[in-house]
This record gives structure tokens, C-alpha cells and sequence, in this order.
């Protein structure tokens, strides 16, 4: 095998013609590769994927790698791949160096929280498994949804909207600045209160989240299954936020931040805007 080495920073990969055939044999690592690379319809040809990739639901049918953080380059060479798709911080990069080694094609792709860069992802993997024209048709219906979304949220008061992972009885961390969590909210038209104060995920106490006063509330159980109800009575303060009040408490499906934001993202982004702005149109 030829060894492969995208072009990571530009997200636009030079190509080889070995990694276009129809039959290669691909490992994905990363949540928002993999689903990229089923909705571009290769995903027969996924052999394998990291323990973030859990949707669609036929990837769970595969064998797992472990996190993307910490493959084995053995687990993954045993599989025979030709290819290994992921995202730029997979690794470690002891695994990564070890798999070059071996002659393994790798693509890797940088990751941030925007539209522009899925945009840039899809065109890239696309173009990477010889399928551009579904790659077009693929951002097409996704920057359709999020054109409307910009619309129902156009000139009008944006809400504060906060993302909190529940944690059953512990305090729940909110998402603040630079996640995934934070784009969706920005893209369907909403503000974080969280954005500027903190990055990432941070435990807040009952006094800071009540001083947030959050008009929607945006919670991920991680597939427990957990509703509105239960994570009110779980985490009664949430019953004193205009939210809680008006019971402006949406679930949304954790699986979508898991490894850059993906396909899904504008019919997502849309659904919330309408949720926001209380709207079907």
C-alpha cells in the first residue's frame, strides 16, 4: 500500500487514485467522519470504527477500536484496512507513526465547530472516496437548512439558550465557548449566556445557572434515556429558570458533538430554531 498523508491544515487532500476505488477497505475514527462517510453512501466499505462512532446505527454492528485518542496500531493492522479516515487528533502519535510504517493510507481532517468546516470535511471525503457529486448534494441540503434557520431567526430577539450534560444526581456541566454545543445554538439563532464566561464544559453552581436565566434549555443524557420530567425533578433548580418555568427543555442527541459536527447538523439546527422562535415554518 501507498502511504497516504492529507493535507491537514486546508482540509483539501491530495489525493491518490489507490484511495478511490470503490472496495477499499476503510477504518473511520470519529463520530462526524463516520457519518459523513455513510450518508456519502460508502459506508459498506467501513470495516471498523472508533468508540465514538455509534450513529447510524449500522456501525454498531462493526468491531470497535477503542477511543480515537488512543488506537492500537495492532488492533487496526490485524483488520488488513487500506485506508484509516479520522480526525487530526486521533492517535496517540505513536500509533499514527507505527501505521505509517506499516504502508497504511491515512486521512486526517481538522476539526472545528462551524459550517465552513463541514462543508470543507464532506468535500474533502468526498472527493477522497470518488463521490463528489453526492458530496455537492450533500452540503446542498444542509446549508438549504441552515439558510432557513438564519431566516426564522432573522431580525428578531435571540433567546439565551443553554447545553448541559446531565449527570444524573451531580451537577450538570454547561457548554461554554469553542464546542460543538455552542455552534448549533449560535447556527439555529439562539445566544449562550456560557460563551464568553468559560471554553469547553464546565460543573456550574445552583446561583450560576440561575443567574444564566436561560429561556431554553438544551440537554444530552448520553442515551440514557432521561426525560424532561425526570431531569427537572433530578435537577430541581432548573424549575427556576424562565426555561424550566415554560418548559423550554429540548434532548438533544449527544452523538451529534461526538467528533465534529456531521450530516446531521442542519435539519438539526433548523428543528431548533424552530423550537426557539416556536415556529413550523
Amino acid at each position: 500500500m501507498k502511504k497516504l498523508l492529507l493535507a491537514v491544515a486546508a482540509c483539501l487532500p491530495m489525493t491518490l487514485m489507490a484511495a478511490q476505488k470503490n472496495d477499499a477497505r476503510i477504518i473511520s475514527a470519529g463520530n462526524g467522519i463516520t457519518e459523513i462517510i455513510y450518508t456519502l453512501g460508502a459506508g459498506e466499505q467501513v470495516i471498523a470504527v472508533d468508540s465514538t462512532s455509534n450513529f447510524p446505527d449500522e456501525v454498531n454492528k462493526l468491531p470497535k477500536l477503542g477511543y480515537h485518542k488512543a488506537l492500537s496500531a495492532e488492533g487496526i493492522l490485524a483488520l488488513q484496512p487500506d485506508l484509516l479516515v479520522g480526525t487530526n487528533d486521533m492517535g496517540p502519535d505513536t500509533t499514527i507513526t507505527q501505521l505509517e510504517m506499516a504502508g497504511l493510507d491515512i486521512a486526517s481532517y481538522p476539526v472545528k465547530d462551524s459550517a465552513e468546516n463541514i462543508k470543507e470535511r464532506i468535500t474533502a471525503l468526498a472527493d477522497l472516496l470518488g463521490r463528489e457529486e453526492q458530496g455537492k448534494a450533500l452540503w446542498s441540503s444542509i446549508s438549504a437548512d441552515l439558510n432557513k434557520a438564519k431566516e426564522i431567526a432573522s431580525d428578531k430577539k435571540k433567546p439565551k439558550v443553554i447545553f448541559l450534560l446531565a449527570m444524573g444526581n451531580r451537577s450538570p456541566s454547561i457548554s461554554g465557548g469553542e464546542t460543538g454545543a455552542n455552534a448549533l445554538i449560535n447556527m439555529a439563532g439562539g445566544v449562550n449566556p456560557a460563551e464568553k464566561q468559560f471554553t469547553s464544559y464546565k460543573p456550574l453552581s445552583t446561583e450560576a445557572l440561575l443567574a444564566m436565566s436561560p429561556d431554553v434549555i438544551l440537554f444530552s443524557d448520553r442515551g440514557r434515556g432521561t426525560t424532561v420530567d425526570q431531569l427537572l425533578d433530578i435537577q430541581p433548580a432548573l424549575k427556576q429558570t424562565p426555561a424550566g418555568k415554560n418548559r423550554r427543555v429540548i434532548n438533544l442527541d449527544g452523538r451529534l458533538l461526538l467528533g465534529g459536527l456531521g450530516p446531521r447538523t442542519g435539519e438539526t439546527v433548523l428543528r431548533l430554531a424552530r423550537a426557539f422562535y416556536k415556529t413550523e415554518h
